[in-house]
């Protein structure tokens, strides 16, 4: 069946053309591919489908039936490609998105109801992630993931960079003292992310011109960072901690900074990641817009640290 789909389209084309010269020019194609297709349409179906004169052509009982045929399987095959030069023109269908576990479960899904009213004719899939991710494999549209890796054919937009804080509870530094230099978290008990494919261990610290990595270790260890936050408001060790997971808990005492004029270096973006095309979808385009508006600059979980942050040098 698939072999007779282009020279039944030919056909189509000969027919409401009124000629093999016309039909080849509008298809940009010779007149003797025109032709030939033609005629071997005609030996694959058993039947004469034109009836040639040396001015002009006809079409016997069988042709005009294969050229109604035709005319709709044409009007078909332009439907279909309108439809997806449609959905790719608007933000409609299904966007299939895929987001890092605990920066989607706290700031992004709480803002896709926002982002569903202005698209109402867009159906969102969203997988919440916490593992390495096959972008293709998965079938994804979108990845909002904190790495710095880009696999290959992939493009990724910067959205934000994430700002750290090293915190404890305020009973913990009660009972094992106030740090003065990043050197003395070797005497504590620090808890780690230790995750599939990364371990956060060395911790890294900038204060004007001193720049230093600490080796730390402690008796907790968990592959989700909302319950490394858990631990240490329990009063279990010292944390580094993404300041997007933060709500109150500095406001309301459970956690208090500590080393606050050093910086926390740990490259950490949150990017857009997509495949490589030569045209974006308006669909992908606008979650990156929404997001990166929602996000703000800086993100507005840091507005409330900026007093904080003044102190770092």
């Amino acid at each position: 069946m698939l072999e007779l789909l282009e020279p039944i389209a030919i056909f189509t084309h000969v027919a409401r053309a009124g000629s093999f010269s016309a039909a080849a020019r509008r298809l940009g194609i010779s007149k003797s591919k025109v032709s030939t297709q033609v005629a071997d349409l005609e030996h694959k179906l058993g039947v004469q489908l034109i009836q040639r004169t040396t001015r002009s052509l006809c079409l016997t009982e069988a042709g005009n039936l294969l050229y109604t045929q035709g005319e709709e399987l044409l009007r078909g095959a332009d439907q279909a490609v309108a439809s997806v030069h449609n959905l790719n023109d608007a933000t409609r269908g299904v966007l299939k998105l895929g987001i890092s576990q605990s920066f989607g479960t706290a700031h992004i899904i709480p803002a896709l109801p926002e982002f569903m009213a202005r698209h109402p004719e867009l159906e969102l899939q969203v997988s919440l992630l916490d593992h390495k991710v096959d972008v293709v494999s998965e079938g994804l549209d979108l990845l909002l993931t904190m790495s710095e890796q880009l696999p290959l054919g992939m493009v990724a937009r910067p959205l934000m960079k994430c700002q750290f804080m090293l915190l404890a509870s305020p009973e913990y530094v009660a009972r094992h003292g106030k740090l003065m230099r990043p050197e003395q978290l070797v005497e504590h008990n620090c808890l780690v992310y230790h995750g599939e494919w990364h371990e956060h261990s060395v911790w890294q610290f900038k204060k004007g011109d001193d720049y230093c990595e600490i080796g730390v270790n402690g008796n907790f260890r968990v592959d989700n960072a909302p319950a490394l936050k858990s631990a240490a408001v329990s009063g279990l060790g010292i944390v580094y901690l993404a300041t997007y997971l933060l709500e109150n808990e500095i406001e309301e005492g459970k956690l208090v900074p500590l080393l606050p004029e050093w910086h926390l270096v740990n490259h950490l973006p949150l990017q857009a990641v997509y495949p490589r095309r030569k045209h974006l979808a308006p669909k992908v385009s606008a979650f990156i817009d929404f997001i990166k508006n929602h996000i703000g600059t800086p993100p507005k979980w840091d507005e409330k640290y900026a007093e904080i942050f003044a102190k770092r040098q």
